[in-house]
């Protein structure tokens, strides 16, 4: 059963929200994007259609991640000056929200780390060395990325056209990841782990990885 159903505010199709902590979706009639809270609903205006990802996922997929089930809510993808990357949400079978980022043909399942203090954009280097929860990181990327697109249901509030800057970074050994998205004040910090093609897998594997 949805917990809510919001009327699109420039088509009034209706669309039904399955999961309480889904803040934004992009209409599938009209393109609208629209956010949404139980108070209101606000239209962020017309999109185009985003291609397909670089791997076999795809909004409505299902399968399971580190054996749990899942469904692929939808995505938002970035543009910088290399290319792209998207962010994928996954509601799991208890109804948690999972977020994937996919970047040239590599998938990390991240978690946002709350109240860690990090340095201001314009101090971060290639090279740096950054110290979060007992790890390491070393940064590897430091850009401007635009958000071009959203489909499908996001847990996340998502401001199509809107650039920031952001900082990349790894360990030494390559197992974890760490990116710093300057969207916000304070910065948004999320450390993730990089996935390996058996620790995801797809009802549909008619795509290769």
């Amino acid at each position: 059963m949805p917990v809510a159903n919001v009327n699109c505010p420039s088509c009034g199709a209706g669309h039904d929200i399955h999961n309480p902590g889904i803040l934004m979706y992009r209409c599938e009639y009209c393109g609208t994007t629209v956010h949404w809270d139980k108070e209101k609903v606000r239209a962020a205006g017309k999109h185009a259609v985003l291609p397909e990802g670089f791997t076999r996922l795809y909004t409505g997929a299902t399968g399971s991640l580190f054996n749990k089930r899942f469904v692929v809510l939808g995505r938002a993808r970035y543009a910088f000056d290399r290319g792209y990357w998207d962010e994928w949400a996954l509601e799991q079978h208890d109804g948690s929200l999972t977020w994937l980022t996919e970047d040239n043909h590599e998938l990390s399942v991240q978690t946002r780390a709350e109240g860690i203090p990090v340095e201001p954009f314009d101090r971060h280097r290639v090279g740096q060395a950054i110290a979060i929860q007992d790890r390491t990181f070393v940064v590897e990327e430091v850009g401007q990325a635009e958000c071009i697109g959203i489909e499908g249901d996001l847990p996340r509030e998502f401001e199509v056209g809107e650039t920031y800057g952001f900082v990349d970074a790894s360990t030494r050994d390559g197992r974890y990841n760490l990116g710093i998205e300057y969207d916000d004040d304070p910065p948004s910090v999320f450390v993730g782990r990089w996935l390996k093609a058996a620790s995801l897998q797809l009802d549909d594997e008619g795509m290769e990885w």
